[in-house]
């Protein structure tokens, strides 16, 4: 018994040391920061191909909402139909509404015109309409004007039959209380009203109208662009509650809004809802505000369960099921097809995913945005240079869209507002073309010979690069009709030995050349290998007053095949695998003409158009600075909403390399100039901003003659950090005026050249900035040609400069007196710093100094030489050390003598302050892995020991 407990005991052990050998590496590792499992099973994103399933999705088809208008429904109410409670008419009657939102007012207001609205209401069925104004980034609180917006929007909504959302749009920043939302007088000294002044001004000029709902905060979120965010949990909803409830009293108060529908966003760009119903607002008519894009946000057949904590509810639709499960109404004011940014997909199969659901659920919605912007999210196509041209965002008088004047976004939300099935529309670029197949130009029949079944007998040769057909007397069926042509001389090009793909192909002609006009019959079977035989219809005629006299006497007329003619033409040109036309049959006959000569034939219609592929220069690593020495674009792409995508090269500008692109603006501007312009993006790890005051760079341009002389280039910074909502501007622009360009630099070789410095102070200086973005909009520009960048750079003032070496000086003596003399690492790694600030200094030093600053530098200059002195009289006492360890060991080799005491003291110091330091993590954990096989073999030889002793036994 004893035995077998000692050998149990040496397996536990052994198993203790293993597992204690594996737990320093364990600890060591950062800790998992990934998201538990969701509590609901999501529908998985998948970007494909579209394919609607109306047999899952029924609510999708409801033929549209024509009886849902507030002519018909008057005041909306919320009540409660099977536990739920939804939007109802005058009469109590569930009511859904379905639309679109504008984009910002302040970028694309023009889409408030009365061709659109009708266009909206009538083509599209909408019954509501969302009008977003902006607060912040350049909206109303930077031009009050906006307001004269809203009026129109909201009397053109009355007009059309359509209610109307009048949304706060409050994005950046995402704390609805934040000074921008306050109201007050702008830099240029005009006043604004703040939201509850803004809703209550409304109210009263549309008393209790029933048009109307106010919605009081688009997406209250951590966007700190601008001003500060709010948290994604209680606390955040809790903001956004006490914003929200005092307007909604007061609207209630003043008599103006007393039953009126009010939205309020919630927390994380208003995706929860749930934290709304845990803590609702205290009103009978407010709703809550949903957002969703379909490429980002999951959809679920699933919903949490009472009691579920807040921080376990992530999914958007998991989250508006909880609301509507509490008893609260909620509205989608704003989602797209995109993913949330506005970009990629479109994610349509993931759209009717989530329509079915507000569908049955009875949930009003709007779609993001009635704009020509290039994002996938815009319901109209935009202008891409070479690509397309911008939708004008007034229809016309027709007050009609055309299916290609929508992007594939619109024209998808068009179909399920008006509850009908999505047909989609063949969006393949298409061009015209023309191609002559045989010209008869190399003096040859280029294969043509009398066909084998010709009834008549004929000659043919090449006569002044045409194919001439004598005896024709004798070929004389000229009705037309099928059953005429067959008695008339059969050519064909037997003898052609290459092919031609006519794919797209239309039309088949040919010029016909007489001594003397004639009526002429030709009737054709085009041939390939998959579509050999095919009667033609009928012969086609030209007649005597077809036939134009040429200078040399003779008479030319144009006959045209369609497919109409020649069936075998169209099976050929619309297949795509048997295209490739390899011979043709001629039927001709003529009234009275023995000799005709044919010449140029030639097949036009309507093809895929294939771009030439775009050739870009090597990316390369991404580099800040952006010098492009080393002939690569150093990271530096166009980003995924510009509307140019030229190649971008690395050419020499100015005696340097530099990244270059040709572009040109249109001559038909849309609302926004940043529609039109090239927006370069380049993304790096750890950008942040720091000290640095302002972006420069050096940038050339070189026009095309006469195509630089009006408007101007204004260059715009942006950041897209995650933690502020992926947007922080820079304020301040560049402005290349091409009306003074006579007064920029020219170069050696003939560039205009300018010295650019965008302020960025108002960026935050501590968060992760993750890209940089240079858009270069067109302000009424004719500009057309190349243009180059180079000496991509953050930088500071020459005062800054000095500030932050003195900063990093004195950083650098405080380290100082924490290293030991033995530390070489440490010594080494300030040596490295050290000579890191004389070569900042010596830089500074050759620049063009103020006097005061020679001082301060003067001084640094003396701090760095004591630096340097102390850090060498720490590498002698260090190699001191060094030299009285390895004599000891000399001397304990040679004599076999002990340490001395001294040396033991000395030691046992040592030990003592590297037993009052924090652990190295590396360190650490070797001396644990060296300690756990210590203890492993010791274990195992215990363990084998036990053993023989048993088997002895």
């Amino acid at each position: 018994m004893r035995n077998k407990l000692r050998r149990l005991l040496a397996i536990m052990m052994a198993v203790l040391l293993i597992t204690s050998l594996f737990a320093p590496m364990v600890s060591a590792e950062e800790g998992d920061n990934g998201d538990d499992d969701d509590l609901v099973t999501p529908i998985e994103i998948e970007e494909r191909p579209h394919e609607s399933n109306y047999e899952k999705y029924p609510a999708l088809l409801d033929g549209g909402l024509d009886e849902r208008r507030p002519s018909e429904a008057g005041a909306l109410q919320l009540v409660e139909v099977d536990g739920q409670v939804t939007l109802a008419d005058q009469d109590g009657v569930p009511i859904q509404l379905r639309g679109m939102s504008t984009h910002g007012l302040q970028w694309f207001g023009e889409i408030v015109n009365e061709n659109a609205f009708a266009a909206l209401a009538n083509d599209w069925g909408s019954n509501v309409i969302r009008l977003a104004l902006y607060i912040g980034e350049n909206g109303y609180a930077y031009n009050p004007d906006l307001i004269e917006k809203v009026y129109a929007g909201i009397e053109l909504a009355k007009e059309n039959d359509m209610y109307v959302i009048i949304d706060w749009h409050v994005h950046a920043p995402g704390d609805p209380n934040a000074d921008i939302y306050q109201g007050g007088v702008n830099e240029d000294g005009e006043e604004y009203l703040g939201a509850k002044d803004f809703f209550l001004h409304i109210a009263e000029k549309y008393p209790n109208d029933p048009h109307l709902i106010y919605e009081l905060a688009n997406e209250p979120s951590s966007n700190s662009s601008g001003g500060p965010g709010i948290t994604n949990d209680e606390d955040g909803w809790e903001a956004v509650r006490e914003y929200a409830q005092p307007i909604v009293d007061a609207l209630r108060d003043s008599g103006n809004a007393e039953d009126n529908i009010i939205i309020v966003g919630s927390p994380n760009w208003s995706q929860r809802m749930d934290l709304a119903a845990d803590n609702p607002i205290d009103d009978h008519h407010t709703m809550y505000t949903l957002h969703f894009y379909t490429g980002t946000h999951e959809g679920t057949n699933e919903s949490y369960p009472e009691g579920i904590s807040s921080e376990d509810r992530s999914n958007v639709m998991a989250n508006a099921k909880y609301a509507l499960d509490k008893g609260k109404a909620i509205f989608a004011t704003e989602w797209g097809v995109s993913e949330a940014d506005g970009n990629n997909g479109p994610y349509l199969n993931e759209a009717d995913v989530w329509l079915n659901f507000l569908n049955e659920n009875n949930i009003s919605w709007t779609n993001w945005s009635l704009t020509n912007k290039n994002e996938t999210s815009g319901a109209f196509t935009p202008f891409i240079l070479n690509e397309s041209d911008a939708t004008d965002l007034d229809p016309g008088e027709d007050q009609v869209w055309s299916m290609e004047e929508l992007s594939v976004s619109g024209e998808y939300v068009r179909s399920r507002i008006l509850g009908e099935e999505y047909q989609p529309i063949d969006r393949t670029p298409r061009e015209e073309f023309s191609e002559v197949i045989w010209d008869f130009n190399d003096g040859t029949t280029q294969g043509f010979v009398q066909n084998s079944d010709s009834p008549v007998d004929v000659t043919i040769e090449n006569v002044n690069d045409a194919l001439q057909i004598t005896g024709l007397d004798e070929s004389n069926a000229i009705a037309g009709e099928e059953e005429d042509y067959w008695s008339n001389v059969r050519i064909s090009a037997d003898e052609w030995e290459e092919t031609f793909d006519i794919l797209g192909a239309e039309e088949l002609s040919m010029d016909v050349v007489v001594d003397d006009p004639t009526t002429v019959a030709i009737a054709a079977i085009p041939q390939s290998s998959a579509h050999e035989w095919a009667n033609a219809s009928n012969s086609v005629l030209i007649t005597e007053d077809d036939f134009e006299e040429q200078e040399d006497g003779t008479y030319k007329a144009l006959l045209t095949i369609t497919g109409e003619d020649a069936p075998n033409l169209t099976n050929i040109a619309e297949d795509p695998e048997g295209s490739e036309l390899n011979n043709i049959i001629l039927f001709v006959g003529t009234e009275n003409a023995d000799v005709i000569s044919l010449d140029n034939i030639t097949v036009t219609g309507d093809r895929e158009s294939v771009p030439e592929p775009v050739e870009h220069d090597t990316k390369g690593d991404s580099a800040l600075p952006s010098d492009f020495e080393d002939g690569t674009r150093q990271g530096w792409e166009w980003d995924s909403e510009s509307a140019v995508r030229t190649a971008l090269t690395i050419e020499e500008a100015n005696g340097s390399n530099a990244l270059s692109w040709e572009y040109a603006y249109p001559e038909v501007k849309p609302s926004d100039d940043w529609a039109t312009a090239p927006r370069l993006t380049l993304y790096k790890d750890d950008l942040v901003r720091g000290d640095y005051e302002f972006v420069a760079f050096d940038f050339y341009i070189d026009p095309i003659e006469d195509r630089a002389t009006e408007g101007a280039i204004d260059i715009n910074l942006i950041f897209q950090p995650p933690a502020a909502g992926y947007w922080a501007q820079a304020s301040e622009t560049f402005e290349i005026d091409l009306e003074e360009l006579d007064s920029a630099t020219v170069t050696d070789d003939g560039l205009y050249h300018y010295e650019v410095e965008i302020n960025i102070e108002d960026i935050e200086n501590d968060i992760e900035l993750r890209n940089l973005m240079l858009i270069f909009a067109d302000d009424e520009s004719d500009f057309a040609g190349r243009v180059f960048l180079d000496n991509v750079r953050m930088d500071m003032s020459l005062e800054t400069k000095v500030e932050v070496l003195e900063r990093n000086i004195n950083e650098l003596q405080e380290q100082l007196v924490e290293v030991e003399a033995s530390n070489e690492e440490q010594i080494a790694q300030l040596e490295t710093q050290i000579a890191d600030l004389e070569a900042q200094l010596s830089d500074l030093a050759d620049e063009s100094v103020v006097a005061d600053l020679l001082e301060v530098i003067a001084s640094l200059e003396a701090q760095l030489n004591d630096l340097e002195a102390q850090v060498n009289e720490l590498k002698s006492e260090t190699g001191e050390s060094t030299q009285s360890d390895s004599s000891a060991e000399e001397s304990a080799e040679d004599e076999g003598s002990e340490a001395s005491e001294a040396d033991e003291e000395k030691q046992a110091a040592e030990e003592e302050k590297e037993g009052d330091r924090l652990p190295d993590t590396a360190t650490n954990t070797f001396n644990f892995l060296i300690i756990g096989a210590l203890l492993l073999m010791s274990g195992v030889a215990f363990f084998v020991i036990q053993r023989r002793k048993v088997a002895t036994n």
